[in-house]
């Protein structure tokens, strides 16, 4: 029989061990009477687990208090301790909403077990139950949206196999999720299909007790397509255009919007159009003193229905290593963190909000060049985040400008800005 076992960190400092340890018994001694077993009070039903409560046996010697189970879809034994200080255990990894037969125990220094307690107990629903019924999938541009939310902010994986027929070849791919945040939104990307071509997903959860959910095998989606807004046209001229610093555009229509003013040598804001990102020492970026939020308002002059923006970030910073493979400023206080779009209603003449979106910082522990790459790629965000499509026609677009990164997206930092591109439906 297979145990896994897992030891739970005692919150009580550590120097408490030395209160009692001299009445203690040394770690070789011949002791072969086991330890009173715990009295249980009551247990605490969670989200894929339990919290058993119980006064800890008296006996001198005991060192930990365990708890274990046996999985009846494998037979696998998971095993958890916790210190002879805590009055409670918590006991994961319990992925159905069924009765589950505990074991629970105390150990002495010599290792002798007391009886086992078997107590019987149900857990709720489960992240990786609630997240397979909560999906939301759907066609995104030339992609595939998923998204979900981890209320309980456990790590999930999500299994994503889909199928599509390309140049009359059939392919069969498997993309992996693994997140612990809230609020996931993930995109199956370069799925260059023609948009009456559908893609067939099974997907399936799992978490790191190796708790796997049945798949779902009946989601068909269709992708949709975009495009660069162009911002020059053949000949270099450009389309699109900035209103001059400070001024307040449209407001002949009634608009009370004021265009971002930028300052010091590298505050132009012609910089966020011109097709260049900032990397190493090039200075291509704007930057602003402006208080939060202020706003960058471009004329596109023709009429686009709009579908993604992508904004890319500062590079150069001086405390940093801006290198070609240094993070240098990128996820960082100087840069935008926080922003919504907006479009020109030319019927209500008002500034219609889009959408509002947040740049994640990125997950895990990741390298100098790691950020440099995610950084260099931009920031993706569809106009409509929760429904992709495309807005109504627009010709005026505005960026307004939320916060930066530092402090959990506070106002105050953020007033770099490096490029922004805008996509939008085929143009026929």
């Amino acid at each position: 029989m297979k145990i896994i076992s897992f030891l739970l960190i005692c919150t009580i400092p550590l120097f408490c061990a030395s209160c009692s340890e001299e009445a203690r018994y040394d770690i070789n001694s011949s002791d072969a009477t086991p330890p009173g077993a715990p009295v249980i009070s009551r247990y605490e039903p969670l989200n894929g687990a339990v919290r058993i409560f119980y006064t800890p046996p008296t006996d001198a010697d005991v060192i930990s208090v365990d708890v274990q189970y046996t999985r009846k879809s494998d037979a696998k034994t998971f095993r958890f301790s916790t210190s002879y200080f805590s009055n409670s255990i918590l006991v994961p990894g319990l992925a159905d909403t069924v009765t589950y037969e505990l074991e629970l125990y105390a150990v002495d220094r010599a290792g002798n077990h007391s009886p086992k307690i078997v107590y019987p107990v149900k857990p709720l629903e489960s992240a990786i139950l609630k997240v397979k019924r909560e999906m939301i999938i759907k066609g995104g541009f030339d992609a595939v949206f998923v998204k979900w939310t981890n209320e309980l902010k456990e790590i999930v994986n999500v299994f994503m196999e889909y199928t599509f027929t390309l140049n009359n070849e059939t392919r069969t791919l498997t993309k992996v999720f693994s997140s612990s945040i809230k609020d996931n939104m993930y995109y199956i990307t370069d799925l260059n299909l023609p948009p009456d071509s559908p893609i067939k997903i099974k997907y399936w959860t799992a978490d790191n007790y190796e708790n796997v959910t049945d798949y779902v095998d009946t989601v068909q989606v269709f992708v949709l397509k975009d495009m660069e807004v162009p911002k020059v046209d053949p000949d270099r001229t450009p389309y699109w255009v900035l209103p001059e610093s400070n001024t307040i555009p449209l407001a002949e229509k009634g608009a009370l919007v004021r265009q971002v003013f930028g300052n010091t040598a590298d505050g132009r804001i012609d910089k966020v159009i011109d097709g260049l990102i900032d990397e190493n020492e090039s200075l291509n970026y704007m930057m602003t003193e402006a208080a939060h939020p202020w706003s960058l308002i471009i004329d596109l002059r023709r009429y686009y229905e709009l579908s993604r923006i992508v904004t890319h970030q500062r590079h150069t910073d001086a405390n940093t290593d801006f290198s070609s493979v240094g993070r240098g400023g990128y996820y960082r206080s100087g840069n935008i963190g926080q922003y919504r779009m907006y479009r020109w209603d030319e019927e209500t003449n008002v500034w219609e909000l889009i959408s509002f979106h947040k740049i994640e910082m990125p997950q895990g522990t990741l390298s100098e060049l790691e950020y440099n790459k995610l950084g260099r790629a931009g920031d993706m965000a569809y106009m409509y985040p929760d429904d992709p499509r495309y807005t109504k026609p627009t010709r005026w677009f505005r960026y307004e400008a939320l916060s930066g990164f530092s402090n959990n997206y506070a106002a105050g930092t953020g007033g770099s800005l490096s490029e922004i591109t805008l996509y939008c439906k085929p143009i026929e």
